[in-house]
């Protein structure tokens, strides 16, 4: 059998390898700091940046790997309002709390698999009411638990969300993905299906109803990285709709990582980091501080989004890469 799912140290960290050893993929998960993948080689190909060392990763959970968010983006002060009750997150980016806690704190492991009919998966859970924090800013019996599949040349990830409370919880879900590149960037080519554009406030907030833009357009089309404006560092999109999943992809030089999430992620994030030679396609739920905006729900995924008592929510995606 050519899948391994096991359980390993590196650097004083307990860390989850998935493999398979036939396809020259690997994946490793590191629990105690978000269950976050830190390396993704997949037919050979190395598709994440990962962090230079764990102590790295800890100080800066958001910018190596593939982040969880919950929430994802800013809060501006750190609170907000959500039917009817005030919610106060921890302020550690400036004047704002910066895509939740989950990133950096710790998973339980649940299961390690491997066969050869379903690959190598590891399964973790987050318990909020198991946590400090719970009574300080998220005071709700929110399960989260989470999936990641290898299977040759792509790997899947899954997001379960289950409301064990008796009241509504605000939901606000993103990934960020470090997509690692070797070519320069006139030459990586990328493509997303966006249909609209946040045009930010001074801030970096979104307050205004997106319109369509030439960058959506040629991101529709396809383009070279280097044609991405460089005066702000990342951009917010609605996808375009009517399919169950969205696809998007990044050429580089003989190798195009493909990747796609379901329909449970209007909006995308494009954030080209200044420390890493990485893109970042980041689907959201919802889009930055979504609770205090004044759009209405339509353009900001809020109250519409919100988890019921009882109920139970996925979201999921994958990526793969293939010669190009």
């Amino acid at each position: 059998m050519g899948y391994e799912a096991y359980e390993d140290v590196r650097e004083g960290h307990a860390v989850i390898v998935l493999a398979d050893r036939e396809q020259d993929s690997i994946a490793i998960i590191v629990p105690s700091i978000g269950f976050n993948l830190i390396r993704c080689r997949l037919g050979g190909h190395e598709t994440i940046e990962g962090p230079p060392d764990l102590a790295t990763l800890g100080a800066r959970s958001s910018e190596f790997g593939v982040p969880l968010l919950w929430p994802p983006g800013r809060i501006a002060g750190g609170a907000f309002s959500f039917r009817g009750k005030s919610y106060v997150y921890p302020v550690h980016d400036g004047e704002y709390h910066l895509h939740g806690e989950i990133r950096m704190r710790q998973w339980q492991i649940v299961s390690l698999e491997a066969d050869d009919e379903n690959g190598a998966s590891a399964t973790a859970e987050y318990r909020f009411e198991a946590t400090e924090a719970q009574g300080a800013y998220y005071p709700h019996a929110v399960l989260l638990r989470m999936h990641w599949r290898l299977t040759g040349n792509r790997i899947s990830g899954e997001l379960e969300a289950f409301n064990g409370g008796n009241e509504e919880a605000p939901f606000g879900f993103g990934l960020h993905p470090y997509f690692k590149f070797r070519g320069k960037p006139e030459e990586i080519e990328i493509t997303a299906p966006t249909r609209l554009q946040y045009i930010a406030d001074a801030d970096g907030l979104n307050r205004q109803t997106p319109v369509p833009t030439e960058l959506c357009g040629k991101l529709s089309d396809g383009m070279t990285l280097d044609l991405l404006p460089s005066d702000v560092d990342h951009f917010v999109f609605r996808m375009a709709e009517g399919s169950a999943s969205r696809q998007m992809s990044m050429k580089d030089g003989d190798v195009r990582i493909g990747f796609e999430c379901d329909s449970g992620f209007p909006y995308l994030v494009v954030f080209k980091p200044k420390w890493a030679d990485a893109l970042s396609l980041e689907p959201w739920n919802c889009i930055s501080d979504a609770y205090n905006s004044p759009l209405s729900s339509e353009w900001t995924g809020a109250d519409a989004e919100g988890l019921r008592a009882g109920e139970r929510r996925t979201l999921g995606w994958a990526w793969q890469a293939d010669k190009a």
